[in-house]
């Protein structure tokens, strides 16, 4: 894992409104914790924050925090979450969690799905779904993976790959159920295939035909011209000739 440093600042105010008036000067609330050591509240710069994140594209950290006004080494440490607003989608408060390299720590890890683009079901006209984005591990923090990767190169419809089969490093433990599905390949929806050939609703299909079909506007239209034809211009029977029409007397 990179160690990126990052400056922090005491922070003794609390309270809804005193946060909202530091994210509006440019600054996010954050604490800084670990199980044996008493905890930090800080502040850190919304901007060196998100560039630092924007750089890192998903992968996990070692952030090393300089705090002022603290004496001592900066703190090493991990970014365990970030709350976003939901609306504006900005960053509201951030967790670190202290590291101790000798000490196992709990941290989602990133999965990555690879060959996605050439996977063996896609090509037969499947749908590759992702259930998992990240794994929640227990290790030690030099054993931490970038990602993990899931290969879906060669999954068929209907194959799956589970949490049982991610191949993790050595130390590495999943803290997630073995059976949680992580990716797999399902079959398009039936009702996908059947709206190409929709039949209209309350209409019998003709028996033995093929497929159903698709009565149009403009079918309709002609259907109605010809039943109009058939009422106003029924052939004679056999044998009799139509009565001629009736012309208008003409006025003298």
């Amino acid at each position: 894992m990179k160690q990126v440093p990052l400056t922090a600042k005491i922070r003794t105010d609390r309270g809804s409104a005193r946060s909202r008036r530091l994210r509006a000067q440019g600054f996010i609330p954050a604490e800084v914790y670990g199980h044996q050591d008493s905890n930090h509240s800080i502040t850190v710069s919304a901007k060196e924050l998100g560039k630092i994140l924007l750089s890192a594209k998903g992968e996990n950290l070692f952030f090393s925090l300089s705090i002022d006004g603290q004496p001592g080494e900066p703190i090493l440490a991990v970014l365990k979450e970030i709350q976003y607003d939901k609306v504006k989608d900005f960053m509201l408060h951030a967790d670190f969690h202290k590291v101790k390299m000798n000490e196992k720590i709990r941290i989602k890890v990133p999965i990555r799905v690879l060959n996605g683009d050439v996977c063996e079901g896609v090509k037969a006209g499947g749908v590759l779904q992702t259930f998992m984005r990240s794994l929640e591990v227990h290790c030690l923090p030099t054993q931490i993976p970038d990602f993990i990767p899931v290969d879906a190169a060669h999954l068929n419809v209907s194959d799956s790959v589970h949490v049982s089969d991610l191949k993790l490093p050595e130390g590495v433990k999943s803290l997630q159920g073995a059976g949680n599905v992580v990716v797999s390949v399902a079959a398009q929806m039936a009702e996908e295939v059947k709206a190409e050939v929709a039949p209209v609703e309350g209409a019998a299909a003709a028996p033995g035909a093929a497929e159903p079909e698709v009565i149009t506007a403009k079918k309709k239209e002609e259907g109605a011209a010809e039943a109009g034809k058939g009422e106003a211009g029924k052939a004679a029977p056999a044998g009799k000739a139509a009565p001629a029409e009736k012309k208008p007397a003409e006025k003298k």
